[in-house]
């Protein structure tokens, strides 16, 4: 499906009158009267300090993207709903592949970022990172997204380096009664959802679904060809929650899912000419977890949980096919300690066993291994003036397989002087711990005939954790009902950062912690609503990354580090309600350039150009329980490169998409 210029200015020509048109009809002179951001702003959220807060009473920098925002925002995965988030970096590699960061250190395995759903961490052990393709979550159950950016390590733990994601689903009872969801489009295949909630008794309720994503290919950016980066994905799982006497609660949810993407891999072979070659290749994935989570609550300040979960995951590409297991206990108390001490403190388990099949490519030593965590953490939040100033000082022990026992404390004021303003600073230390790559792998970067002689980077078992000590501000304020205003300013300082060591230009590459560096920046969120049937958001965030490294010998990652996040970032929204069942939304992005994305965008000299991005959507309800979405995302631009992948993926434009797509609820 192709769109001239003259098509897409009409379009939005149409929705802009549609808007305007609009105006008198909805807008009245007591509407300012009605308006009231300040509810928004008491939302509670669990992320920040694992127990309910509003989002005033948190010292940190805390974005939360709830129902209402995402389904307005026309996103059709999570990767899309989190281009929301101010000081996230969210860049399309390919169809099906995803660099997402927060403050910097951009990557396909971003492994700075700690991403959770409904508690379970999905960050993999074998490369630091997530794989964005299978967190396949149905949109219509999310009741909100927790997005903490800067260090959340004393209550979460290592990798939570340079931020925290917090997908929460809905609880069963929230999700009663059948839904089902189509959607088609020009690159949207299919987005299929069935749902069903039901109550089994008195005091309990579950959920079942089914959900499928069909997307088709990009095209590559060197010939315009097809990329071959087409991909499906299909899960279903269930929830149930229950509670007892009402002071007990439990929930039990899992997941399955199975999906294949094409992709077109540059690999180096063994064999003449010793070149690197393209090779198209379906690689298969498939996993399955189950969660369990009992809660004892005798108070609003007093409460008790222990959570475990077992994942499985497996995933075959041409490069390397790896398996895990992972199972993890946690184990939380929160009490009060006189009329000044608000405590949390928890402890923590987690086993992983990991399975490799090895290629010339990129292989680990040995094959099979098992590996555990231990933790334990402490956080005190104290009364220092009632209603006005609380000091919250924390930590966190482990121990890991691969550099010991590791300290993450930190230490947290907040101020409010009045109730609509917040002021707020913190001192922290994180630790991201080596990964099974790293400590063990073998990456093969070039094959020099007539040897052949193989150049690769080598872990090394001595790799030692990257730290960083961070220092962060804050101020919100609310001066108006419909007026609402958040500033985070931060300073990062890093040491013992991923780096390479070579001895000479054909000798092998081990991973080494040379590199150290400095990041300081600020994040910017106004929110306002002018009228009852209108509310915009904007959103600015700024970055600059300072690197150094000690190697005499060897390749630096220096450059592509500094050159691989978007200096600046702006973000505007607005949710207009036309009629009361009928609304449109529009979404502007602005995207700074990337000078060095990754070694091959390096090596090929190629530099992302900035661009700006126009989304728009109208939902209209005819009758109850009926919901049609018409959706486009990159209106205004046919297609542009947002990041170039670091090893085996080849540079892919992503294009405009139109989609349509039905809810009915029943």
């Amino acid at each position: 499906m192709a769109f001239s210029k003259k098509d897409i200015l009409t379009i939005f020509l149409v929705l802009l009158a549609l808007a305007l048109t609009s105006l008198p009809v909805r807008a009245t002179e007591g509407d300012m009267l009605d308006l009231d951001l300040s509810s928004l702003m008491q939302i509670q959220i669990t992320s920040a300090g694992r127990k309910a807060q509003n989002l005033t009473d948190v010292p940190a920098a805390v974005y939360v993207i709830d129902q209402t925002s995402l389904m307005n925002s026309g996103a059709t995965s999570i990767p899309e709903a989190l281009r929301m988030v101010p000081g996230l970096h969210v860049a399309r590699i390919s169809s099906s592949k995803w660099a997402i960061t927060s403050r910097g250190f951009n990557g396909t395995f971003a492994n700075k970022l700690l991403v959770q759903i409904d508690g379970r961490s999905v960050y993999t052990p074998s490369y630091s990172g997530v794989y964005w393709d299978v967190q396949n979550v149905v949109l219509e159950d999310v009741e909100r997204i927790e997005v903490i950016r800067g260090p959340g390590a004393t209550l979460w733990g290592s990798n939570a380096v340079n931020g925290i994601i917090n997908i929460i689903t809905k609880q069963s009872s929230a999700t009663q009664g059948g839904l089902i969801s189509a959607g088609v489009g020009n690159h949207e295949k299919l987005l299929a959802t069935a749902r069903y909630g039901t109550q089994f008794n008195k005091n309990t309720y579950a959920r079942f679904y089914v959900n499928r994503h069909d997307q088709k290919a990009y095209e590559l950016l060197a010939d315009k060809t097809d990329a071959y980066d087409d991909w499906d994905m299909s899960n279903g799982g269930f929830r149930l929650d229950g509670d007892h006497n009402l002071t007990n609660s439990w929930t039990l949810q899992g997941d399955l899912y199975h999906g294949q993407n094409n992709q077109i891999d540059t690999l180096w072979v063994e064999t003449p000419p010793y070149a690197n070659s393209q090779i198209k290749n379906t690689a298969s994935t498939y996993g399955h977890n189950l969660l369990a989570r009992w809660t004892h609550k005798s108070s609003e300040k007093c409460s008790k949980s222990i959570q475990i979960y077992y994942d499985f995951t497996t995933r075959d590409e041409s490069y390397l096919e790896q398996t895990n297991h992972t199972l993890d206990i946690d184990l939380q108390h929160r009490f009060q300690l006189g009329v000044s001490h608000d405590i949390v403190w928890g402890l923590g388990y987690r086993f992983n066993k990991d399975d490799f099949t090895n290629t010339y490519q990129v292989s680990v030593t040995p094959e099979k291994t098992t590996t555990d965590t231990i933790s334990a953490f402490l956080q005190d939040e104290i009364t220092l003036l009632p209603n006005k100033v609380w000091l919250s000082l924390g930590t966190k022990f482990e121990h890991n397989e691969y550099t010991g026992y590791e300290a993450q404390p930190n230490i947290r004021i907040l101020f409010k002087p009045q109730e609509n303003h917040s002021l707020w600073a913190s001192i922290s230390r994180a630790v991201r711990t080596p990964s099974r790559m790293e400590s063990n792998g073998r990456i093969t970067t070039a094959v020099i005939p007539p040897t052949p002689n193989r150049i690769s980077i080598f872990g090394d078992s001595n790799f030692d954790s990257e730290e960083l000590t961070a220092y962060e501000v804050g101020y919100r304020h609310n001066p108006f009902p419909n007026f609402s205003l958040d500033l985070a300013l931060f300073y990062n300082d890093y040491s013992k950062l991923q780096s390479y060591s070579q001895e000479s230009l054909i000798a092998p590459i081990f991973f080494s912690n040379t590199m150290e560096g400095e990041t300081y920046g600020l994040e910017l969120i106004v929110k306002w609503l002018p009228a009852t049937w209108l509310e915009t958001e904007l959103g600015y965030s700024y970055i600059n990354l300072s690197m150094d490294d000690d190697l005499t010998t060897g390749f630096s990652p220096v450059t592509t580090v500094e050159g691989s996040s978007p200096s600046n970032q702006i973000s505007c929204r607005a949710q207009i309600e036309l009629f009361e069942n009928l609304h449109l939304n529009l979404w502007g992005r602005y995207t700074d350039k990337l000078t060095a994305s990754s070694v091959a965008a390096v090596q090929n000299n190629i530099i992302v150009s900035d661009y700006f991005s126009f989304d728009a959507n109208i939902k209209w309800v005819p009758i109850k329980g009926i919901e049609l979405t018409i959706a486009g995302q990159n209106l205004l631009d046919s297609k542009h490169l947002e990041f170039v992948s670091e090893q085996f993926t080849l540079p892919t434009e992503i294009e405009r998409s139109i989609y349509a797509k039905l809810n009915w609820k029943f």
